[in-house]
C-alpha cells in the first residue's frame, strides 16, 4: 500500500486545488490504480459507504461517483468499465465490499516485488550427476584452486578442483570434472602405518597443498609443474587440526593467511609473506624443513619468513569450520557448543563477537558487501545474523530434518541452500522468508553415513558434492544474456491469446502454467502453477496445457489439458470456476466457446459439448466420424466448425444442430467422399478391410467406439492412404511413396469476415508438406487453393493467426519464421485496389534487394497470396502466435520456452518475462538467433537498412577539395559572414564606474584599508591557449641557444 502521509498529502493537494490547479491535480489521478490510491482511511469510508448502500452493493454509477468524491479517482468510460469488470467477479452488475477487497488484495500482490521475482521453475533442476571418486577411501574434502595471474587477480572459470580421501590420496580435476594427476600425502616418518588426512587446503599463489592428518601435523607440498614434493613439514601440534582456510591478498605486501581449527577448540593462525614464495622458496641444501610446534612459538629464527598468531580456548567443542571476513580483517570460527561462532580479529582485542546458540554452530557462510552472516548446525535453524549483533539472529528458517552442514549464498545473501545430514538441500528466500524448495533427488549412493564434502563455484553456479561418490548439481542456472533473452515459461508454449476487453495477453505452457501480461508494461499481472494436475503415487503431478480460449464475453478463460480434463478460470484474479473432463487420459487438442456451449476435441476422434452455465463434468458426445485422432479445429460462429485428423480427414459440421455435412481428403482434396446418415448405409458401403488397426500406438477402442467406425464411409483409395504412416518430413521420400503417404494437417483458422460463399476460401490449413490449402465451408464449396507456406525443406506452417479484418495472415513454421501474407483479392470473388506504396512503407522486406533471398526466390511464381515479410523469429518452432492489432504488435510462442514480441513490420521489441528492461520503442536483436540469421532477417530487423559495401569498392574521399593549408589552419573555403559568433553569443558589459578615491586626512593616520580597493582572493584562471595560436608562437620565437653558444667576440681560440 502506499505512504500513508504521501497519499494524505497529495489529497489535500488535490482537495485544495482550484481554478488553474484543479485540472492538473485531476490529470494526476485519472485513471489511476486503485490499489494505489487507498490509505487506511479510505478503506474504512468506503466500507461504511457499502454499509449504508442498498443491499450493501453498489451499482456502476454509485460506485464511480464514490471514486470521484470520496478518493477524487477519475476514471474514463472505457477504463472504468474495464475496472468494474475485474470487481464484479460474479458478473452480476453489481458489487459488494468482499469483491472490492479481494481486488485491492489482488493489486497489492502484483504490486509486491516478490511476487515479480517469483520464478516460474525451482532453481535445482534436473537430476544430479554422478560419477565415481577414483579413491578408495571417502573423501574427506574438495576444494576448487584457481588459477593465479601475474597480478594475482584469479578467474573462476581457469583453475582445478583438488580431492583428498583419508588415505592420503589427492585427485586433481578439471572444470567438466575429468581426472588430471593423483598424488599421495603420506608422512615420512611412518614406513608401515598410514595415518587418515583429516583436512587438504591449496594456495595457489604460492603452489602449495597444505594436508592435516591424525599424527598432529601439516605438511606443505609444492605442486609447481605438477611435481608434488614435500617442503615443509610441522609435527607435535597439541591437538589434531582438523579443518583449515587459507586467504591470500592481491596486493603482494599484505601477508598471506593459513588458518587451523583443532578438536581442542584452539584457533591457530600462520602469517607468511608471498614475496618470491616466503618460506617456501628453493634454497639450495634445504630439500625439506621439519620444526615442531614448541619451535615455531620458542624459536622463530628457525622459520623467520612464518609467523604464528594462537587463540587459545576459543572453543569448549571441537572447531567446526574456519574463515577469513577480510572487509573487517576479523577471523572466524564456529564449533558444536554454547560459544558457537567467533569473530575476532587477529589481536584478539579490537572485535571480539561472541555468537551463542545452543546447541552449537557447525557451518556458516557470510557476503561481504552486504553484511549477511548465515549459520546451520544440529539443530537444524537456519539463521541469519547481522555481523554486528551478536544477541539474536535476525531471521530463523525451521524445516529441515537433520543436522545442517554446508551453507551456500547466492544474490547477495538472499538466496541461501542449505545441505543437511539427510542429503536433502532447501532452498531459502530471505526476504520472504520461506522454504522455496526441498531437493531430495541426491542419491544415497554419494554417502549414506559419510559426511559429505561440498564446494560451490560462483561463476559456473555448480554445487559439487564429494563423499564415496561425487555429484554435480547447478543452484540456479545464470542465463546468458550473450545467448537469451530469458525465458517467459519453463516449457513450451502452448497458447498466446490477447483479449481486447481487458488488454491483457494470456500464455499458456506446457509447465501447467497460466500467466496474465500487461503487453505495454512487460508486468505479471496473474500467475496461476498446476492449473491442471493429476494424482500420481499419491502425489499430485502437474499436466501439460494443450488448448484455451475466451468466452464470447471475453471475461472467462477455458484451458483444456493432455490428460482430458478442461477448466474454466477468471483469468483476472486466478480462480478455477469449474471442472470438466471429456476422456481419461485423452489429449484435448482445441476447445470453442461458442453462445451457449463449450466444445473441446482431442484424441478421443469426436466434438465433446458442455453447457456453459451449468456444473457438470461431463458432456454430450457428437458423431464419432473421424478414424483417427483429431489435430486441429476452427470454429465460425455460428455457422460451421472444421476438424482436421492426424490421417488427413478433414470434416465440417454445423454448429447450431452438431451434424457433419461434408467430408474431404485433405491429401486429395479432389476425391468425393460421400456422407452416410444411417449407419445401415454405411456398413453396406464399408469396406472388408475396414476393422483393421491404424496404429500400433492408438488405444484400444470399446465395443461401442468400434461400431461407429464400422459406419464410417471408407472408399477403398481414401482408406488405403489413411492407413500409410507418417514419415517425417526431413527425410526425402521417393515420388511414389510420396504420393501414397497422408499429410496431417497440424494448423487451422477460420478469415471469418469472409462471405459464406461457394466461391470464397474462408478457412485455411497447414498440411506436413508446407502447403497452405484454402477451402469453402459452404456446402456446394471444397478446395479452392493452395500456395507454398515455407522455403526451407522439410519445414511446414505450425501456427496461425490474423488480425479483425483479414487483410493479413500470419504463419509460423517449425524452424521458427514468421511470414506475413496479403490476403486481399486470395481466393475471393470481390477484387479491391492494394496500395502497394503504402505496403512497402510498412514492410522494409518489400524492399528490391541487390541478391534476393530464399523467401523472395520461392514466391516468384506465386503471385497471390502476396508474401509482404518473412524472418526467422526463434530457433525452435513455433507453436502459437497471437496479434495486437492497435498497437501493430505480432506475439510468437515457441518450444524454446519464449514469448517474444514483435513489430508488424518485424523488428525485434522484448521477450516477455525477459530480465532486460521492457521498452516497446528500441528494436533488439535476438541474441539466440542473430547468430545463425540470413541477411534478409537482418534487412527486416534494422527496417530496411543494408549494407552497401562491396568487395574492392574504393571509398569517395569527401575532402579532396580541401588544400594542404586550409587543413593545417583549419579554414575551409570563404571565411565565415559576419558575425562570427553568430546571434547566440553577446561580448560582456564593460565593468562599471569606479569614483575617485578621497583620502581622509582629517585624523593624524590615514586608515587605507577603508579606502583602497581589494582584489578577489580567489586566484584567476588562465584560459589555455588555443592551439592554433600555441603552433603559431612556437615557430616564431627564434632557436634557443645553449650556454656553448653565447654571443661574443670571436676568441682565439674560435679562430
Amino acid at each position: 500500500m502506499a505512504n500513508d502521509c504521501d497519499m494524505k498529502s497529495l489529497m489535500t493537494l488535490s482537495s485544495k486545488s482550484e481554478g488553474s490547479t484543479a485540472p492538473a491535480a485531476r490529470l494526476r489521478w485519472r485513471n489511476a490504480p486503485l490499489h494505489e490510491r487507498c490509505t487506511m482511511t479510505d478503506m474504512v469510508k468506503l466500507k461504511d459507504a457499502f454499509q449504508t448502500a442498498y443491499r450493501n452493493v453498489l451499482l456502476p454509477n454509485d460506485f464511480r461517483n464514490l471514486l470521484r468524491t470520496l478518493l477524487n479517482v477519475e476514471y474514463d468510460d472505457e477504463e472504468f468499465q474495464i475496472l468494474f469488470m475485474k470487481i464484479n467477479t460474479n458478473r452480476n452488475g453489481e458489487i459488494d465490499w468482499d469483491e472490492l477487497v479481494s481486488h485491492l488484495l489482488l493489486g497489492y500482490f502484483a504490486n509486491d516485488p516478490e511476487n515479480q521475482r517469483e520464478s516460474l521453475q525451482p532453481p535445482i533442476m534436473g537430476l544430479p550427476t554422478v560419477m565415481r571418486s577414483q579413491h578408495r577411501h571417502p573423501i574427506s574434502r574438495i576444494c576448487f584452486c584457481p588459477d593465479v595471474s601475474k597480478d594475482r587477480s584469479t578467474d573462476p572459470m581457469q583453475g582445478t578442483y583438488i580431492t583428498a580421501s583419508r588415505d592420503g590420496m589427492i585427485n586433481w580435476w578439471s572444470l567438466d570434472m575429468s581426472l588430471l594427476r593423483t598424488a599421495y600425502s603420506s608422512s615420512p616418518h611412518l614406513k608401515v602405518r598410514t595415518t587418515w588426512v583429516t583436512d587438504m587446503v591449496c594456495m595457489p599463489d604460492v603452489n602449495i597443498i597444505v594436508t592435516s592428518s591424525t599424527e598432529r601435523d601439516l605438511r606443505f607440498y609444492d605442486c609447481t609443474a605438477k611435481t608434488f614434493t614435500l617442503k615443509i613439514i610441522i609435527t607435535s601440534w597439541e591437538y589434531m587440526i582438523c579443518t583449515m582456510y587459507y586467504q591470500f591478498h592481491k596486493d603482494a605486501n599484505e601477508k598471506c593467511i593459513l588458518i587451523c581449527g583443532d578438536v581442542g577448540g584452539n584457533v591457530r593462525v600462520l602469517l607468511f609473506s608471498p614475496v618470491k614464495r616466503g618460506p617456501f622458496r628453493n634454497q639450495a641444501g634445504r630439500a625439506l624443513i621439519q620444526l615442531r610446534h614448541v619451535d615455531l612459538q620458542r624459536k622463530p629464527q628457525l622459520l623467520p619468513e612464518m609467523r604464528l598468531v594462537e587463540l587459545q580456548r576459543v572453543h569448549s567443542e571441537w572447531v567446526r569450520q574456519v574463515s577469513f571476513y577480510a572487509s573487517l580483517h576479523c577471523v572466524v570460527s564456529c564449533a558444536t557448543c554454547a560459544d558457537s561462532l567467533l569473530m575476532c580479529d587477529l589481536a584478539g582485542s579490537k572485535t571480539h563477537n561472541m555468537f551463542r546458540v545452543d546447541k552449537g554452530i557447525q557451518c556458516f557462510a557470510f557476503d561481504e558487501e552486504t553484511h549477511v552472516l548465515v549459520t546451520g548446525g544440529p539443530d537444524c535453524v537456519v539463521r541469519v545474523w547481522n555481523p554486528f549483533v551478536t544477541t539474536r539472529p535476525a531471521v530463523a528458517l525451521a524445516g529441515h530434518h537433520a543436522a545442517i552442514t554446508a551453507l551456500i549464498l547466492q544474490n547477495a545473501g538472499q538466496t541461501i541452500y542449505s545441505l543437511s545430514r539427510d542429503r536433502v538441500i532447501k532452498v531459502w528466500d530471505v526476504q520472504g522468508q520461506l522454504c522455496v524448495q526441498s531437493y531430495i533427488d541426491i542419491p544415497s549412493q554419494i554417502g549414506e553415513r559419510t559426511p559429505i564434502s561440498a564446494v560451490y563455484n560462483k561463476a559456473t553456479r555448480e554445487l559439487i558434492l564429494a563423499a564415496v561418490k561425487i555429484a554435480v548439481l547447478v543452484l540456479d542456472e545464470q542465463l546468458n544474456p550473450q545467448h537469451t533473452d530469458g525465458f517467459t515459461h519453463s516449457r513450451a508454449v502452448a497458447k498466446i491469446l490477447y483479449n481486447p476487453l481487458f488488454k491483457v495477453v494470456i500464455t499458456c505452457g506446457m509447465d501447467s502454467i497460466i500467466i496474465n501480461w500487461d503487453p505495454v508494461t512487460g508486468k505479471r499481472n496473474v500467475m496461476v502453477r498446476d492449473a491442471h494436475t493429476r494424482l500420481l503415487h499419491g502425489e499430485l503431478i502437474p499436466v501439460e496445457i494443450t488448448a484455451a480460449c475466451f468466452d464470447p464475453g471475453w471475461q472467462l478463460l477455458v484451458t483444456g489439458a493432455r490428460n482430458g480434463t478442461l477448466k474454466v478460470w477468471n483469468f483476472n484474479t486466478g480462480v478455477c470456476l469449474r471442472n470438466m473432463a471429456i476422456e481419461h487420459m485423452c489429449e484435448v487438442t482445441s476447445v470453442f466457446w461458442v453462445e451457449g456451449r463449450i466444445l473441446a476435441v482431442g484424441w478421443n476422434r469426436h466434438v465433446t459439448e458442455f453447457e456453459d452455465t451449468g456444473t457438470a463434468s461431463t458432456g454430450k458426445s457428437w458423431e464419432t466420424r473421424h478414424s483417427d485422432d483429431v489435430l486441429a479445429a476452427a470454429a465460425r460462429w455460428p455457422l460451421s466448425l472444421a476438424t482436421a485428423s492426424y490421417n488427413s480427414e478433414l470434416l465440417l459440421w454445423k454448429l447450431e444442430t452438431g451434424q457433419p455435412y461434408r467430408r474431404f481428403s485433405c491429401t486429395d482434396p479432389m476425391l468425393r467422399i460421400k456422407m452416410h446418415y444411417k449407419k445401415r448405409d454405411a456398413t453396406r458401403a464399408a469396406s472388408p478391410t475396414a476393422t483393421t488397426a491404424h496404429r500400433t500406438s492408438a488405444p484400444r477402442l470399446s465395443m461401442q467406439s468400434t461400431s461407429a467406425r464400422l459406419s464410417l464411409p471408407e472408399a477403398g483409395e481414401a482408406m488405403r492412404k489413411a492407413r500409410a504412416r507418417r514419415v517425417s518430413t526431413g527425410v526425402a521420400l521417393p515420388t511414389r511413396a510420396q504420393a501414397m503417404r497422408q499429410l496431417a494437417v497440424h494448423a487451422m483458422i477460420f478469415l471469418e469476415t469472409r462471405p459464406f460463399s461457394m466461391q470464397d476460401a474462408s478457412l485455411m490449413l497447414a498440411l506436413e508438406n508446407g502447403q497452405v490449402q484454402g477451402w469453402s465451408d459452404h456446402p456446394a464449396g471444397g478446395l479452392q487453393g493452395a500456395f507454398q507456406g515455407v522455403h526451407t525443406v522439410g519445414d511446414y506452417v505450425s501456427a496461425f493467426a490474423t488480425d479483425t479484418n483479414n487483410r493479413f495472415l500470419f504463419t509460423g513454421t517449425t524452424v521458427g519464421y514468421i511470414k506475413v501474407w496479403l490476403m486481399t483479392n486470395y481466393l475471393m470473388q470481390e477484387q479491391v485496389h492494394v496500395n502497394m506504396s503504402e505496403l512497402r512503407l510498412q514492410f522494409p522486406f518489400l524492399w528490391r534487394d541487390r541478391i534476393e533471398g530464399r523467401a523472395k526466390r520461392s514466391v516468384r511464381d506465386q503471385p497471390l497470396p502476396m508474401l509482404l515479410n518473412s524472418y526467422r523469429a526463434h530457433l525452435r518452432c513455433i507453436t502459437t502466435m497471437a496479434y495486437i492489432e492497435h498497437l501493430k504488435l505480432v506475439l510468437s510462442g515457441s518450444s524454446d520456452y519464449s514469448v517474444r514480441v514483435w513489430r508488424l513490420s518485424g523488428e525485434y521489441l522484448q521477450t516477455m518475462g525477459s530480465f532486460v528492461p521492457w521498452t516497446l520503442e528500441t528494436t533488439r536483436f535476438p541474441p539466440d538467433v542473430k547468430k545463425v540469421a540470413s541477411f534478409t532477417t537482418f534487412k527486416v530487423w534494422r527496417s530496411g537498412w543494408v549494407s552497401r559495401y562491396v568487395p574492392g569498392q574504393v571509398e569517395v574521399d569527401k575532402l579532396r577539395d580541401i588544400t594542404d593549408l586550409e587543413l593545417r589552419n583549419k579554414t575551409y573555403g570563404a571565411p565565415a559572414p559576419d558575425p562570427m559568433l553568430g546571434r547566440y553569443f553577446a561580448l560582456p558589459a564593460r565593468p562599471d564606474r569606479h569614483d575617485k578615491i578621497m583620502l581622509d586626512d582629517s585624523l593624524q593616520t590615514v586608515p587605507l584599508y577603508a579606502h583602497l580597493r581589494m582584489a578577489s582572493t580567489q586566484p584567476v584562471r588562465r584560459p589555455p591557449t588555443p592551439e592554433l595560436v600555441r603552433h603559431t608562437r612556437l615557430r616564431q620565437l627564434p632557436a634557443k641557444k645553449t650556454h656553448f653558444d653565447t654571443a661574443g667576440p670571436p676568441t682565439r681560440a674560435n679562430e
